[in-house]
């Protein structure tokens, strides 16, 4: 099957197949096109951003703690909760609101969930796999349920498992929906787009997209932290993720400009110290900032 998806992709769009080459003839080249980009969009020095998806109940139970840590360092990560899991930890994610830690609409159905025969939880609720009509209401429907319990009205948005919710008429409907809610950006897109278009750029309807970053020799993989720390199947390790994080920095500090725009699931990395140590690489090329304040910055 993931073959075929494979050969699907590059059917779909051939030019994937030039940037794969590219970043493995010239993986500098690519990223210095890259920053190019973005400095065209008001990008000119490199950023971090890092956000959490907080998926499941197991990260409501150690998100706190993962927070404390890295606001001690300097970082105060940006949060992707959906409304079902907001509400299950509404006491914990309004304390970690206080703090000043920005929350974007990730939608309100679960879309992981605990299968008790395995033992492992699953994903579920696909968007490219729900009629647009339902999926409005899941990005209205979460939108209200972070202005009824944080207080706040949200302003960006990443689709839950955004990876299968690629195709130019999907982003297409989603951006006219954000645009339904004054929204100002959405981090919904794969490295690919980066590549292509920029650490952020213009989608239409007053909105920015901030595709997530990817590996410097591998364009087209995320940096997540289930393929590196979580996945029963990954090939990389917790190692791999801090020499390809600190790859990734050290390689666009010489370029200039752009963001390093890298996710996680707090489950998957509160006890692991090299996450934390992957973060202080990060930071020694880049500087932290939230969504908000770069387009801040991109505005001036």
């Amino acid at each position: 099957m993931a073959l075929v998806n494979q050969i699907s992709r590059v059917i779909n769009d051939p030019t994937r197949v030039l940037y794969k080459l590219w970043a493995e003839l010239s993986p500098q080249g690519l990223l210095q096109s890259y920053a190019a980009l973005s400095q065209k969009f008001g990008i000119h020095e490199l950023y971090f951003i890092l956000s959490f998806d907080c998926d499941t109940e197991p990260d409501i139970a150690v998100v706190e703690d993962v927070h404390v840590r890295l606001q001690g360092m300097g970082v105060t990560p940006v949060y992707a909760v959906p409304g079902d899991m907001l509400r299950r930890g509404q006491t914990t994610y309004r304390r970690i609101q206080e703090t000043g830690a920005q929350f974007i609409n990730h939608g309100d159905i679960e879309h992981t969930r605990y299968n008790a025969q395995n033992g492992v939880y699953e994903s579920c609720f696909f968007y490219d796999e729900e009629p647009f009509e339902r999926l409005r209401k899941d990005i209205v429907d979460g939108h209200n349920t972070i202005r009824e319990i944080l207080g706040v009205t949200a302003k960006g948005f990443r689709t839950p498992h955004f990876g299968t919710f690629q195709k130019p008429a999907q982003l297409k409907f989603l951006y006219r929906v954000l645009k339904e809610l004054d929204y100002t950006f959405s981090t919904s897109t794969t490295p690919i787009h980066g590549l292509r278009q920029g650490a952020s750029f213009d989608v239409g309807e007053g909105i920015k997209e901030f595709p997530v970053s990817g590996m410097v020799g591998n364009p087209f993989q995320i940096l997540d932290s289930w393929g590196f720390f979580a996945a029963p199947d990954r090939t990389k390790s917790p190692k791999n993720y801090v020499d390809e994080v600190a790859r990734l920095s050290m390689s666009l500090s010489k370029c200039g400009a752009g963001i390093v725009n890298i996710y996680a699931d707090p489950s998957h990395i509160h006890d692991q110290e090299i996450f934390f140590a992957a973060i202080a690489e990060c930071q020694k090329f880049a500087r932290s900032a939230s969504y908000d304040e770069l387009l801040g910055v991109m505005s001036v």
